[in-house]
């Protein structure tokens, strides 16, 4: 087994020592282990983080190769928190990763007990649990980082206790539909809509629950993510503001967007 001090050697520079080993410590709450989940993960134990907690029930399916980086001819038909939980493991030996199926009201207060930082990576169709992990989250005073993938671009949205809360931001409220909510939460997420320089829409399909991707976009995601879940564990300050602010970037519109709902 290599130590962290060789493992984790070429972040010097950029973080210090301390910072290196306080990130032995420090916990991050991943659900979801597809499209971002996965490969946030995997991004985090690369950076040294010491726990990590997934939350997936599904497993992979040929239909999940085009995005997700834990599907692969040998892994389908495998759950994806198995397959993840082991990947983090060769990663790192050391790592402790807490793995649960889904999150619900009777299990999201243990599910987030000792989380420093959580990366929302749940699907874009899943509205309860979100709420509820945000509506814990905030009780908690743990931060939330939510970076989607936008067909050619990605968003990027920081819920700090001090800002508004997840249901203030998308305007959402017990007393609309499921299908309500999800449009307000795609709307929020997607403000400048910058996809619409080369496309109607991003091909969401509310009844089949699907929305078209590219695996490219899912990579951008988790960079934006494991960088802001980073500096929030240790402190840096960095330029992205907390909602109301949000931050979109797409490549092939060559747009990077401040807004401000």
């Amino acid at each position: 087994m290599y130590p962290r001090e060789i493992l984790f050697s070429r972040m010097i520079g950029l973080i210090t020592e301390s910072d290196l080993d306080s990130l032995a410590t420090k916990v991050v709450a991943i659900p979801g282990c597809g499209g971002t989940g996965f490969t946030y993960a995997e991004c985090l134990a690369r950076m040294g983080v010491g726990r990590i907690k997934i939350a997936d029930a599904d497993c992979f399916g040929p239909e999940n190769m085009n995005r997700q980086f834990g599907c692969t001819i040998e892994t389908v038909g495998k759950k994806k928190s198995e397959v993840l939980a082991e990947r983090l493991k060769s990663i790192n030996p050391e790592i402790i990763v807490d793995v649960v199926d889904f999150i619900d009201e009777e299990n999201i207060e243990s599910y987030l007990a000792g989380v420093d930082v959580v990366c929302d990576t749940l699907d874009f169709f899943v509205i309860k649990p979100r709420r509820i992990l945000y509506q814990t989250a905030r009780a908690n005073h743990i931060p939330v980082v939510i970076c989607c993938p936008v067909a050619f671009g990605v968003t990027a949205h920081v819920f700090t206790p001090e800002s508004l809360s997840f249901e203030e931001y998308f305007k959402i409220s017990d007393d609309q539909t499921e299908e309500e909510q999800l449009s307000r939460f795609g709307n929020g997420l997607t403000p400048a809509e910058l996809y619409k320089t080369y496309c109607d829409s991003p091909s969401l399909d509310f009844k089949e629950k699907k929305v078209a991707s590219l695996s490219a976009s899912c990579l951008m995601a988790t960079a934006y993510g494991s960088h802001l879940a980073l500096m929030l564990l240790l402190g840096i300050d960095f330029g992205f503001r907390p909602v109301p602010w949000c931050y979109q970037f797409d490549i092939r519109a060559g747009i990077f967007k401040e807004h401000k709902i």
